[in-house]
């Protein structure tokens, strides 16, 4: 097994790398922190070793008090941490699965900043992989479902994920590694469990017993597929769609003219890209999806924080939590000429002149006073009722919004600016007819600048 793990560790290219081992404490990640432990000064390797505590059985303390002990043996930095992952779920609605997924990798995220690491190492196994691709199976999974775990993702690795329970457990058994049993792995309340202990026997004593490199096998073919579909898809990128940091746009008039079933995978890569989530799309929500494209505009659907929105003639797809109130409100009265910065827009202040000013006044996307008001100036988010004036009347700023097309989710993002409770600016929309520059001097120009964020269709 070490050998099998020396060709994983070069076909990873790990040499001087720094990687998190991700440690439980059970068979499957003592027996990686053992191999790892044994090729470090070969590769040259900075291990770290976290332990996540999610405070689910009452075992969980002695559980992470091992981890540390052991690793106080190896001689490796340890990082742990107990959340209240039942709390935490209910809270934001998750499965407990879910929910100790996100905290648990949360953590890893984290220890991997900030000791500048390269890698986080957890370690799934065949099994785990086998498990995974049948449980996807039968709550109807799509091809990209089929690839269950993969060995390599972003900094995520897995390099025990070509060694079956079986070689795991020989090799506990053959160098003496010390190990914690989880008890709630024999339980039969998680269709997982119900799967490895009840399903895959009987797969593997029937039907074949080379069930796990049969559907390693069905999940390398995924692999495949998906890298094909997905390199397609984003060769598109420009022609069919954009990508600006929080969303991707696709539009619809040209999407039309794909075939369903290339839209169909669209929907789903895209789903997948935003919520690194390969399982919560089905069939159903597909169609569901594709229907949407021929309605109107504001139509939206909602699948795991991934919104699918219709904005006139583009299809929008983002994550909900990205387009969340980045709140404003402050006075200009305590800043020098410099640079604000919001979540979306970055707002700059500038000694201006009478010459940039006649020259660039009718320009939307500047706003000129004088310095006398700058003190006075404030910036804040919209508000219900809000309207601008002008010579010929008023304005609400819902109506301007609808007139420039702003995105909904993007209208309590944009920057307005007022002079005693009298909106002077929307940025970069339009100016009011109050506080117009009086004076030949101490002419100040304020630009707000778009942080690359689609917010205007």
């Amino acid at each position: 097994m070490k050998n099998e793990f020396l060709k994983t560790l070069k076909n990873y290219d790990l040499y001087s790398s720094g990687i998190l081992l991700a440690v439980s404490g059970g068979k499957d990640s003592m027996t990686m922190l053992d191999l790892f432990n044994y090729y470090k000064n070969d590769f040259k390797l900075n291990i770290i070793v976290c332990h996540f505590n999610h405070s689910l059985r009452d075992d969980a303390d002695r559980d992470e008090s091992f981890v540390k002990t052991q690793c106080e043996k190896y001689g490796l930095k340890f990082y742990s941490k107990k959340e209240n992952v039942r709390l935490f779920s209910s809270d934001n609605k998750m499965s407990i699965e879910e929910g100790a997924r996100t905290l648990r990798y949360k953590f890893f995220d984290e220890i991997k900043s900030v000791e500048k690491l390269d890698y986080i190492a957890t370690a799934h196994n065949k099994n785990d992989l086998a498990e995974t691709v049948i449980m996807r199976i039968l709550r109807g999974t799509g091809i990209n479902g089929l690839i269950g775990i993969q060995s390599e993702r972003g900094d995520l690795i897995r390099p025990i994920l070509n060694f079956s329970r079986y070689d795991i457990e020989q090799y506990i058994e053959e160098n003496q590694i010390p190990f914690v049993e989880d008890d709630t792995n024999f339980e039969e309340l998680y269709l997982r469990n119900k799967i490895r202990l009840n399903l895959m026997p009987i797969l593997e004593n029937d039907y074949n017993p080379r069930i796990l490199d049969a559907l390693s096998r069905l999940s390398n073919i995924a692999n495949d597929y998906n890298s094909i579909s997905r390199e397609y898809i984003f060769s598109k990128e420009g022609l069919l769609w954009e990508f600006n940091k929080e969303q991707i746009v696709v539009y619809i008039k040209k999407l039309k003219k794909q075939s369903k079933s290339f839209r169909n995978i669209m929907y789903r890569e895209f789903f997948e890209f935003i919520s690194k989530d390969p399982d919560g799309i089905n069939y159903k929500i597909i169609e569901e999806i594709d229907n949407l494209i021929f309605t109107k505009t504001g139509k939206y659907i909602e699948i795991k924080d991934v919104i699918f929105k219709i904005e006139y003639d583009k299809l929008l797809i983002y994550d909900k939590n990205n387009f969340k109130n980045s709140k404003i409100d402050f006075y200009f009265e305590n800043l020098d000429f410099s640079l604000y910065s919001t979540k979306f827009f970055d707002i700059i202040i500038e000694q201006s002149n009478i010459e940039e000013f006649n020259n660039l006044k009718q320009k939307k996307d500047m706003l000129f006073i004088n310095k006398k008001y700058l003190k006075l100036l404030k910036i804040r988010n919209r508000k219900n009722g809000d309207f601008l004036e002008f010579n010929f009347g008023k304005k609400k700023l819902k109506d301007l919004f609808i007139d420039e097309k702003i995105n909904l989710e993007m209208r309590d993002n944009i920057p307005i600016f007022e002079i005693n409770s009298d909106i002077i600016w929307v940025a970069n929309m339009r100016r009011s007819n109050r506080y117009l520059v009086d004076s030949n001097e101490d002419i100040i120009k304020i630009k707000v600048l778009s942080k690359e964020i689609l917010w205007r269709d």
